[in-house]
């Protein structure tokens, strides 16, 4: 079993949903695992990034010049890079306490809201984002220590918004035809 299928094993994602998927199921699921392994990749180096500093402040008076600034940066794309994967597995955090309790078709009404509410919302994330890049672009602001042009991390946010749109709209579809089963 290889690391990925025991990941989601353990969150909870059935080889039954993976066999019923069609190819934008396949292509949206790829692009997402893609996502978050580079996003996995990112925070390794920036945790090894931080032990290099942390040891070299302490025994050497030497940390790395702009740790923090490279911290910020890493963990915004890398916390973005992990929402595709969770919203195509429907694994994002659900308050069933309130709703557990409701018929089945309720609950799925309310998963169709919620995919719809979240695909907006990143679909908004996408807009302004890329809007963000090209007005730090045209300012030219920069990083105060490393110099680094601060578009280029806000850029590497926009694809990760605008993959979680898309996998939100796939799964409010999938939500919607889910209702249809359930009332036919």
């Amino acid at each position: 079993m290889s690391g990925l299928d025991e990941a989601n094993r353990l969150a909870g994602i059935s080889q039954t949903e993976e066999a019923d998927a069609g190819p934008l199921s396949r292509v949206l699921k790829a692009a997402a695992e893609a996502f978050a392994m580079a996003g996995g990749l990112v925070f390794v180096a920036l945790i090894a990034m931080s032990i290099v500093s942390i040891v070299g402040r302490k025994l050497f008076a030497a940390p790395i010049q702009g740790d923090v600034e490279l911290m910020q940066m890493g963990t915004a794309f890398g916390a973005a890079a992990f929402l595709p994967y969770c919203e195509i597995h429907d694994q994002h955090i659900k308050v069933d306490a309130f709703t557990g309790w409701l018929p089945p078709a309720a609950r799925a009404s309310l998963d169709t809201v919620a995919h719809l509410v979240l695909t907006t919302m990143a679909a908004l994330l996408t807009w302004r984002t890329a809007l963000q890049t090209l007005d730090l672009i045209a300012a030219g602001e920069i990083s105060t220590l490393l110099s680094v042009p601060i578009w280029i991390p806000v850029a590497l946010l926009v694809p990760s918004f605008a993959l979680l749109a898309l996998c939100g709209g796939f799964r409010a579809a999938r939500a919607m035809a889910a209702i249809k089963r359930q009332d036919a």
